[in-house]
């Protein structure tokens, strides 16, 4: 949706998305030397206030930050006037960064808030209205996602796409096909014609809205064991050959390397058919269809979800990113140890990213 629609359609809503039956509202007319994109004059009971309004349609999250900060001061030049960001939809994770900057916001999709004195507004949990269809590669697609596994993993890294290529054993010319839409994504900038993280906390956004645990194939077991970390141990005992490709995931996994919550869960992917034999022997695991405390997951990203697995502790696991997309999904406390991880294993590594245009 181009900005010019989005204010057209705006401006038809805006009393059907405030949901206040004596809210009068004015779109001023103002020489707003491009500041923001509009001013609304609003009234309700005995408040009297001023809105300046910034549409935005579909930005990356380090363009959103700046035109959140552009907004901001805007607002404190207009007599202390109420910022307001509309967008066709914003995500719970931008609808929470508006809360934290103090910024208002309303969207065509019907999530609002607002706050001047004693008038507050919070409606939350209206899905997307106008999803976007996404044009060309997708970069969170298998293959693909090697491309943003190792440009996250380096941080600050400079790479170059031969480079980048020999890291992910891809073909030169598919990873610089990668590169240019990564790059129009606004996930990379170039630098001296080497790519450069741009927009960190964005791909991660982006990648779980497109991610879900339940594209793997899971089968659930039941293993003769006292607790979760009584599996664990049986694990380290059965000494897989170097060859077999498993790796712990969601919540053992994430406990191993930021321990957050108790879990009761095993989940280990396991490549193929071989992988899958290994441990059902090994371990005496007895098929379950629910009730179970151990699930085998066949990976839905067979090339890439081993990628940076590594052993702690006598067991593999995969990368952080991996337990990071995993978690997400995972309903019992999947969300908080995600977050968890996210700031004490992944934002480390990419904190001092240079997120400005």
């Amino acid at each position: 949706m181009q900005e010019k629609e989005l204010f057209a359609k705006f401006e038809a809503y805006l009393p059907h998305l405030l949901p206040l039956d004596e809210i009068e509202l004015r779109f001023g007319q103002y020489d707003l030397s491009n500041h923001f994109d509009r001013i609304i004059e609003a009234s309700y009971h005995d408040l009297c206030f001023n809105m300046v309004i910034e549409f935005v349609a579909q930005i990356s999250l380090s363009e959103l930050k700046n035109r959140i900060s552009r907004l901001k001061g805007s607002a404190i030049n207009w007599n202390g006037a109420v910022p307001v960001l509309v967008a066709p939809y914003l995500s719970p994770q931008r609808q929470e960064l508006c809360r934290k900057e103090e910024i208002g916001f309303i969207d065509l999709s019907g999530n609002v808030y607002l706050k001047f004195k004693s008038l507050f507004i919070d409606r939350m949990g209206f899905p997307n209205k106008y999803p976007v269809k996404r044009q060309g590669r997708s970069p969170f697609s298998d293959k693909a996602s090697l491309v943003l596994r190792a440009l996250l993993s380096g941080g600050r890294r400079l790479w170059g796409i031969r480079e980048l290529a020999l890291e992910i054993a891809l073909n030169p010319g598919y990873v610089s096909r990668m590169a240019q839409e990564i790059e129009k994504r606004g996930y990379v900038k170039r630098i001296d014609s080497k790519l450069s993280l741009r927009s960190p906390d964005g791909i991660l956004e982006d990648w779980v809205r497109s991610y879900n645990l339940k594209k793997n194939q899971l089968s659930g077991y039941f293993c003769m064991a006292e607790s979760a970390d009584d599996i664990l141990h049986r694990l380290r005992k059965l000494k897989l050959p170097n060859d077999v490709q498993y790796a712990l995931s969601v919540q053992a996994g994430a406990n191993l390397v930021a321990p957050y919550s108790k879990f009761k869960e095993v989940h280990v992917y396991a490549k193929g058919p071989k992988e899958v034999g290994l441990l059902e022997k090994g371990m005496n695991l007895k098929p379950v269809e629910q009730g179970g405390n151990l699930v085998i997951m066949r990976p839905y990203y067979h090339n890439s979800v081993f990628y940076s697995s590594r052993l702690v502790d006598g067991l593999r696991i995969v990368s952080d990113i991996q337990l990071y997309l995993d978690l997400h999904g995972y309903p019992l406390r999947g969300l908080e140890q995600a977050e968890h991880l996210l700031e004490k294993r992944i934002r480390p590594v990419l904190e001092e990213v240079d997120d400005d245009e």
